[in-house]
């Protein structure tokens, strides 16, 4: 036996143990169903991620654990899907894997033998006719387990500083002058006073014309 190498031209069967090298149920995430047949128009088609039938799929073997419940409760229906089974599922084998009868209803079986092929059809009703069919078992793989590479952390030599303002003050701009302007000579003793000398006496004087300076009582 080998895996099938078309879903329209192979005719072979083979679990994934042997095949493909996978030991554990983990490696397979779901298990879609396919099947037609030339004695009605219901096709078949659904996955399930069901533990039992991903194991199934590993190692080809039931054991001693298949259950309607395994096929009639958390499948989902794909495109096209019309078929009564697996939702009909009354009945499970443990003989075989894919093939054989794993589930059927009441008259109703999904079956791969040498002898007969039936998808979805009441056997009694059809009995001796077995038509043409195709089935199809498809896995879908987990992907490898991968430890994604650390992130890219910042890098430990600073950059090179932008260029900055230069640190000596510009010279500064020339400022008000804060000191009063020199009188030389003193041409009246309100000059004199408004220099910040004193005088004893009290009078009365009135400051230059056109000098600007107030007048004072000394």
């Amino acid at each position: 036996s080998h895996l099938p190498t078309s879903p329209t031209t192979g005719y072979s069967n083979w679990h994934l143990g042997p095949a493909l090298g996978y030991t554990s149920t983990d490696d397979v995430v779901d298990v879609r169903f396919f099947c037609e047949t030339s004695l009605h128009s219901r096709v078949m088609h659904f996955k399930t991620s069901n533990q039992h039938i991903r194991r199934v799929a590993v190692t080809g073997s039931h054991g001693d654990g298949n259950s309607p419940s395994h096929w009639n409760t958390g499948w989902i229906a794909l495109t096209n899907h019309s078929a009564l089974l697996p939702a009909a599922t009354t009945y499970a084998s443990n003989d075989g894997a894919f093939h054989g009868y794993p589930f059927q209803g009441d008259f109703l079986r999904w079956s791969i033998s040498d002898y007969e092929t039936q998808c979805d059809h009441d056997y009694m009703y059809y009995y001796g006719d077995i038509g043409s069919s195709s089935h199809q078992v498809w896995v879908r793989l987990a992907g490898p387990t991968q430890v994604p590479n650390s992130t890219p952390t910042s890098p430990t030599t600073a950059p090179t500083a932008a260029p900055t303002s230069p640190t000596t003050s510009p010279t500064a701009a020339p400022t008000s002058k804060s000191t009063s302007p020199t009188i030389v000579t003193p041409s009246s003793c309100a000059e004199y006073m408004y220099l910040g000398h004193t005088a004893s006496g009290i009078y009365s004087i009135s400051a230059k014309a056109g000098s600007g300076l107030p007048d004072r009582s000394v």
